[in-house]
């Protein structure tokens, strides 16, 4: 014969259950708010909450944070984080190996006269990028091969 057990149960919207409701270990659910409450030592925790994914079943993050930014906070379980690439930056992901890849430039992409594309190759030997292009000096040679003035970008 089955064995049916029946935890402590609300079919009202925001009901929880309190201390004197629950003995220690004893688990309750709210099966408006899909939501299942235990009684610990310390209290009511809520150890399930299908609605904002918090609990055992929850979200592997709630907030991204980035230093002296706004915090990115999801608003639901099934919230989706959007990245954006921008300038130069790019943005890669790969959905079978579970990996983001955010790149810098190799190259400054430009279009030449004769309308082919090419670009400028980066490298940086020491230092950061910025730092680099800050310091970025540019040598122009003509179709004859002679130097001509160097461009400089601060």
């Amino acid at each position: 014969m089955a064995v049916v057990l029946k935890p402590k149960r609300s079919s009202t919207g925001g009901s929880q259950p309190t201390t004197s409701d629950l003995e220690i270990g004893e688990i309750a659910v709210n099966t408006t708010d899909q939501k299942i409450y235990m009684r610990t030592s310390s209290g009511i925790v809520t150890i399930a909450d299908t609605a904002t994914g918090s609990g055992s079943a929850g979200s592997a993050f709630t907030n991204i944070a980035v230093s002296g930014q706004s915090t990115v906070q999801a608003d639901s379980a099934t919230d989706t984080l959007t990245l954006v690439g921008a300038g130069l930056n790019t943005i890669t992901t790969d959905a079978t190996t579970d990996t983001i890849t955010i790149g810098t430039p190799t190259g400054i992409p430009f279009v030449k006269e004769d309308g082919t594309s090419t670009s400028l190759n980066l490298s940086v030997e020491a230092g950061t990028l910025s730092t680099a292009v800050q310091n970025l000096y540019i040598p122009f040679t003509k179709e004859d091969g002679t130097s001509v003035t160097t461009l400089v970008m601060n």
